[in-house]
């Protein structure tokens, strides 16, 4: 459920003359969910029970201008485990579909990264900050400041059910550093991302892929800062399969990381009743900047499953259960590897 709101705001001349200007149009959407979480570790640490609330909350607001384009902002507050905000800086709607993102740059891959069905609930036991195994099909970085990010329209060059992005962000000069002790940061990055969507008999089949490339200023990282991925999805009826797949090089602090991501799933539709089941694979071998040597991978091996219940408008209710393997610099962490369970619900607007 989305409420609309209208916001007036004041524009004066530069002659000092005052005049109200159109309203614009604002929205607003978000979830709570709230829920018990349970561990039970591998370790002799016994299990743990407690309770889970984790919200977010968008805002935009837009205007269409005479000649037809949309131009939008906004922002989201998110407190899932870490707060953040995160604003959309400024997008430009097109009559033919087509949009550019402004000043806050998003991720032509990440736009293409198709989500894979999956189930387990909410929460899991968590894994030290420690443990770089990868843990999506986005992983990778990018330079958090301006850019752009161009995406086509719908059918983009003549060709039905095609759509692509291309995005570049740019930090300012960044002095370079070198040494394990040395902080990598991001200076630019770049990305592409395609989408191809048709229909094969009565299912529809969507594939999607991207690569992202990135420049840092770290002069004595011997891996470079890249990651590719690919994935697709077939819906047939109310039965939705999906995988996908990432592999790359990328830095983070003074790490650099070589690793690969595997997810698969599937999720069945049956009226207000929906069951989940996944399973993702991550691993990565990390080593510090500058240090010589061979290193270790770290993993994290999840599977999960889970059934929500639409119990009314807005509000569903989850029940999940998932197992996890970590592996860190080789050694399995029975700290971190066990068995969790959740119940809950969300609720959105």
């Amino acid at each position: 459920m989305k409420k609309e709101l209208l916001l007036a705001t004041a524009l004066a001349t530069t002659v000092g003359a005052a005049g109200v200007a159109e309203a614009a149009s604002a929205s607003y959407s978000g979830h709570t969910r709230v829920g018990v979480a349970a561990t039970n570790p591998d370790s002799s640490n016994s299990d743990s029970y407690g309770g889970s609330q984790m919200s977010s909350l968008s805002f935009s607001v837009s205007e269409t201008t005479d000649a037809g384009v949309k131009i939008a902002t906004g922002f989201a507050l998110a407190d899932e485990g870490t707060d953040e905000v995160d604003s959309s800086g400024l997008t430009l709607t097109f009559t033919d579909g087509s949009s550019l993102q402004l000043i806050e740059a998003g991720s032509a891959s990440g736009a293409h990264a198709v989500t894979v069905p999956g189930g387990g609930g909410e929460v899991g036991i968590t894994n030290t900050s420690a443990n770089n195994a990868a843990g999506g099909l986005d992983t990778g970085t990018g330079a958090d400041a301006v850019g752009f990010d161009y995406a086509t329209a719908a059918d983009a060059f003549g060709i039905e059910g095609f759509s692509a992005n291309v995005s570049a962000s740019f930090n300012s000069d960044v002095a370079a550093t070198s040494g394990a002790a040395g902080t990598v940061s991001i200076e630019s990055s770049y990305a592409v991302g395609v989408t191809y969507v048709t229909t094969a008999g009565d299912s529809t089949v969507t594939v999607g892929t991207g690569y992202n490339q990135a420049d840092h200023n770290s002069e004595t990282a011997t891996k470079d800062n890249a990651v590719f991925h690919v994935g697709g999805t077939v819906v047939t009826g109310d039965l939705t399969v999906g995988a996908g797949y990432m592999d790359g090089d990328w830095l983070a602090d003074n790490e650099q990381m070589s690793g690969s991501y595997v997810a698969a799933g599937a999720k069945y539709v049956s009226g207000d009743i929906t069951f989940n089941v996944g399973m993702t694979s991550g691993d990565a071998a990390d080593e510090s900047i500058g240090v010589s040597g061979t290193s270790v991978e770290d993993s994290v091996d999840v599977l999960g499953a889970s059934v929500d219940y639409v119990i009314a408008s807005g509000v569903t209710g989850t029940v999940g259960y998932r197992t996890q393997d970590v592996k860190e610099e080789g050694t399995d962490s029975q700290t971190h590897s066990g068995s969790s369970w959740y119940v809950g619900a969300t609720v959105s607007f």
